[in-house]
């Protein structure tokens, strides 16, 4: 007999009931923070398209005619979301400079390009469009929408920098924050993350603290998460993840075909959305 045989004839002869084993576990809801909606890499900037197939059959997809938005960009998000949580539960905008935003980043607001960037990639995240059957009617409990949306609806950029812009959140994407993921994130952390540009680190720490909830475990295949992510591309990968904090390790991430295997990309393309 196996060890799980032996513990089983112990608990059925002992009169409890079988052990419970954990099951992998494969998302089946939408939500934003699912999404590898910003880019977590310097040489991203290129990338106007990414599509995610996940198991059940369901899609994710973005295109950013523009590009997508630099390292910096969840963290100009996240002052957005941290500064207006509490104005986003009953209107669709937050008001804030320039000057503000990346004051609290710790980036200095008067070096000559920090404008110009902070300018870009709002640009980018304005330009983003996505779609995706993933949100479940809350109706029917079940997929029967592709749903386009974006981040930002209207953006009123303020000429000067220390001048106050106005931010307009797209009404899907605010209603899925409004749905708990405001409630529970630790913004605190977030920004470190930001402060700290670590972009990816950031992304996993919300997508994992969705995907845990209430539970102690979460299992999941490493294939169907790095597809979940955005990096179903990346066939070696070393991780740990922690409940307070998130912590990458990689030794060298290999590329499929579609990319040059003969370009050895380091860590930092992916902790520096896809």
């Amino acid at each position: 007999m196996t060890n799980r045989e032996v513990n089983a004839a112990v608990r059925e002869s002992l009169g409890l009931p079988p052990k419970l084993e954990p099951q992998p576990t494969v998302p089946q809801e939408g939500h934003i923070c699912d999404f590898p909606i910003w880019s977590y890499s310097k040489k991203r900037s290129t990338l106007t398209k990414l599509t995610i197939t996940y198991e059940d059959g369901s899609f994710f997809q973005l295109e950013a005619p523009k590009g997508l938005p630099g390292v910096s960009s969840p963290g100009y998000l996240d002052i957005l979301l941290y500064f207006g949580q509490r104005d986003l539960f009953r209107q669709n905008y937050i008001e804030i400079s320039a000057y503000s935003v990346m004051k609290h980043l710790h980036i200095d607001p008067e070096h000559g390009s920090s404008y110009q960037n902070f300018v870009r990639d709002m640009e980018r995240n304005f330009a983003l469009m996505m779609k995706t059957d993933r949100f479940i009617d809350p109706v029917t409990k079940q997929r029967i929408y592709v749903t386009y949306f974006r981040v930002l609806d209207t953006m009123k950029l303020a000429k000067t920098r220390k001048g106050t812009s106005r931010f307009y959140f797209n009404q899907v994407f605010l209603e899925s924050l409004r749905s708990g993921y405001l409630k529970r994130l630790d913004f605190d952390f977030c920004l470190y993350l930001d402060r700290e540009t670590q972009p990816l680190a950031r992304f996993l720490y919300a997508h994992l603290l969705k995907r845990i909830g209430q539970k102690s475990v979460y299992t999941r295949r490493l294939t169907g998460f790095l597809n979940d992510i955005g990096l179903g591309y990346v066939v070696l990968i070393r991780y740990h993840f922690d409940y307070e904090s998130v912590q990458i390790w990689r030794s060298e991430a290999l590329e499929m075909s579609r990319y040059d295997p003969s370009v050895r990309r380091p860590c930092q393309e992916f902790g520096g959305t896809t």
